[in-house]
């Protein structure tokens, strides 16, 4: 037995339900041909490598599966080329069978135990923000008090000097009157 690969593209702007009607109608077109399906799946949305029908992107699909009829083959390919809803489809026979696609669905359990630790996460991620800033105010705040009481000592300082300089000279100038 023969096994084939087919890779088609779908317009990107099509809903999710309209693709897979869309997919149902091939696989039932297909089924004419006495083919197996074996992997039929949303390989998901990619850049084109060139515009197509003015499309940047296409919703790429992959479909694995056992030959059937050949001469019907040649009849699925003719109807795959007249659907509007296919920009491009490409098929390939496979040198051995593929195996089975198993689609990795998230456990509900583990998403639920994966957002309650996010929420604790933000939740500390929030404290330990929280925590930097207040420390950093403390630090703004001590600072600016070793900053005013160094002003306070400069100009303490300032004064002090100024004093000695204005008694200086009164000495100066009441020793030139005696004299």
């Amino acid at each position: 037995m023969k096994f084939y690969e087919t890779l088609y593209i779908l317009n990107p702007n099509l809903d999710d339900d309209i693709i897979t009607k869309n997919m149902n109608e091939i696989s039932s077109e297909l089924g004419k041909t006495n083919s197996k399906i074996i992997n039929h799946y949303v390989w998901g949305k990619k850049r084109l490598a060139y515009h197509i029908d003015k499309q940047k992107y296409g919703s790429y699909i992959l479909m694995q599966y056992e030959g059937g009829d050949q001469n019907s083959m040649v009849d699925f390919d003719t109807w795959m080329k007249l659907n509007n809803t296919v920009l491009r489809h490409m098929t390939v026979c496979l040198n051995s069978k593929p195996e089975i696609y198993v689609e990795q669905v998230k456990d509900e359990s583990l998403t639920k135990e994966n957002s309650e630790n996010k929420d604790d996460l933000a939740a500390a991620s929030e404290e330990a923000v929280a925590s930097e800033e207040t420390a950093a105010d403390e630090e703004a705040a001590a600072s600016e008090e070793e900053t005013v009481s160094e002003e306070e000592t400069a100009s303490e300082e300032a004064a002090a000097s100024e004093e000695e300089t204005a008694s200086e000279e009164e000495t100066a100038s009441e020793e030139k009157e005696v004299e």
